[in-house]
């Protein structure tokens, strides 16, 4: 979304791609763009940096086949001007928008980086045009097909209404089209679909862009939170409602709080987190209708946790157990435990040009097996902690196995022992693996079969934790001290750092590497310890300090 230095606007197909995930984002952006004192800030993402990238490399890869393939390609060129003078922008892009033009009406097989503007929507009340940059124009039979590369592993929504808001320019300026339109997925399959399927929705969203910037052009005062006619998506992604949440102490902060579940409490009177806490259970149940019983008050008794937690920020976030068999389900500790925990890497991928076929998982990689247990260690300063390294796919194939090696000689030494982990991610990982490299397959079925132990579902089953969060480094500050934490901060970081540090090693930097390298083995295995302290502030801390009644 963009407005030029005239007054008028030029939107684009993320932008309805924005609207569609969260009105109330779209909103922001316009009233930033009308200059009513507001920004909304960028996500800072290490994540979304590295996937940009990954794309853009998937691009190119896309493109050199298309030029090996083909021979008589074209690339447009394109240089930006700044919106602020109108006229020099427009005259740059209809500059590439007619370099476009002649090259559909050529004798070229394909375009790269087309570029597409319409210069005004017809409306009645608003001057606004169009603007997008097709991937690859492909030419086929005596129709132009429009390629859209997305590292994604099925097609999406927004990626569809994308291409075929290109279809529907392409037909404005008389260029014959294919009905069919086609996404590059990141494993270099492609995915081909009908364009009329998803035109209907993509002028719909067109409209109720429009409408959008009419309405906010009308408006001297920027949207406010919780307006409703702009619904909020609410999801940490969204940097304009990543901002506004804490600000209004609003009811998405209630760990694991559905949509549904706000808009009902809204509807109640319960508008911010610290209504509904301190509402007794009687008004509450007495307002809220359409929420089962037992489902809200779990809620009512999150937010009152929360709450609780925040009015005594010197001290332990605060916890109720609400299913003391969950907690004694937890097996007897065993000397030969083992807390487990995998550094993977969902973008990594094993070919250059052409995709494997009939391969599809080769999306992914686990590059490293985090082990934490009793005499695990290889060296005397660290005896607990085994970390399996793997950069190749054949690498984490022999990690696998390495690993079920262990696992088999430490389960005839202690036959009671359980894996301990947080969340789905390993148990469906090991399965993947298995799939994907055919072995480890009867050591991996008896990890599945009782000997691996969520920690995740025991927590959320168990007991009800006064944070905004469920996630293992949330629930550090039950049982770390501050500051137990050092360097890499999350998941995502690990990602990016093992992605630089394949490159340093591309780049021979083995200092570099070997930095890297150190970072994310030191990250993964706090996580490792950290699932044993968990799992022994449970036993020690909670289920042992709880009463023995049944539920």
């Amino acid at each position: 979304m963009q407005t030029l230095g005239d007054g008028s606007w030029v939107i684009s197909a993320s932008d309805l791609g924005i609207y569609a995930g969260c009105p109330w984002r779209l909103a922001r952006v316009a009233d930033e763009k009308l200059g009513k004192g507001i920004h909304v800030p960028a996500l800072d993402d290490p994540m979304m940096v590295l996937v940009a990238r990954l794309g853009l490399e998937h691009e190119a890869r896309q493109w050199d086949i298309l030029r090996r393939e083909l021979g008589d390609v074209v690339e447009i060129s394109y240089d930006r001007a700044s919106s602020d003078d109108a006229a020099l922008w427009r005259s740059s892009i209809m500059r590439a928008a007619s370099q476009t033009h002649e090259a559909l009406r050529s004798s070229t097989k394909a375009i790269f980086q087309g570029v597409l503007y319409q210069e005004e929507i017809p409306h009645p009340e608003l001057k606004v045009g169009f603007q997008g940059f097709a991937d690859f124009l492909v030419k086929a039979g005596d129709v132009w097909e429009v390629w859209d590369s997305k590292l994604a592993r099925k097609a999406k929504d927004a990626a569809l209404v994308q291409v075929s808001a290109y279809v529907d320019q392409l037909r404005q300026i008389g260029i014959p089209t294919s009905d069919t339109v086609r996404l590059i997925l990141g494993d270099g399959s492609h995915s081909v679909h009908q364009a009329s399927d998803h035109l209907g929705e993509y002028l719909s969203l067109r409209e109720k862009v429009l409408a959008l910037i009419v309405e906010r052009s009308a408006d001297p005062h920027p949207v406010p939170w919780n307006d409703s006619r702009y619904m909020a998506c609410g999801t940490k992604g969204c940097p304009a409602c990543s901002e506004q949440i804490p600000l209004h102490d609003d009811l998405f902060l209630i760990a694991g709080i559905k949509k549904s579940q706000r808009e009902k409490l809204l509807v109640a009177g319960f508008a911010h987190l610290s209504d509904f806490a301190n509402a007794s259970r009687d008004e509450v149940r007495r307002n809220t209708s359409g929420i089962g019983r037992d489902t809200l008050a779990g809620l009512h008794l999150q937010a009152s946790l929360q709450h609780a937690t925040r009015s005594h920020p010197d001290s332990p976030p605060a916890w109720e157990v609400v299913s003391r068999s969950v907690l004694a389900s937890i097996p007897r500790p065993s000397p030969g435990d083992i807390f487990f925990d995998f550094e993977g890497d969902p973008t990594y991928q094993e070919w250059d040009i052409r995709p494997r076929e009939g391969q599809p998982d080769t999306f992914g990689i686990e590059y490293l097996f985090g082990l934490w247990g009793e005499g695990l260690g290889t060296s005397a300063e660290d005896p607990h902690f085994l970390g399996l390294w793997a950069e190749t796919f054949e690498q984490e194939k022999q990690a696998l196995e390495s690993f079920c090696a262990l696992i088999s000689d430490r389960l005839e030494k202690f036959p009671d022992l359980h894996i301990y982990h947080y969340a789905s991610y390993e148990r469906t990982r090991l399965a993947v693996l298995v799939k994907r490299h055919q072995v480890a397959g009867d050591c991996v079925e008896k990890l599945l079969d009782g000997v691996l132990v969520d920690l995740f579902s025991v927590v959320t089953k168990g007991i009800k934790v006064g944070l905004p969060s469920y996630s293992l480094k949330a629930l550090e500050a039950l049982y770390f001290p501050p500051e137990t934490r050092t360097g890499i901060a999350g998941g995502g970081e690990s990602v990016v750092a093992f992605s630089d540090y394949l490159k340093a090693k591309d780049d021979g930097d083995e200092l570099r590497a070997r930095e890297l390298k150190d970072s994310i083995v030191h990250y993964n295995r706090i996580d490792c310890f950290s699932a044993q302290a968990l799992r022994d502030w449970l036993l020690n801390d909670v289920l042992a300090a709880s009463p023995s009644a049944t539920d």
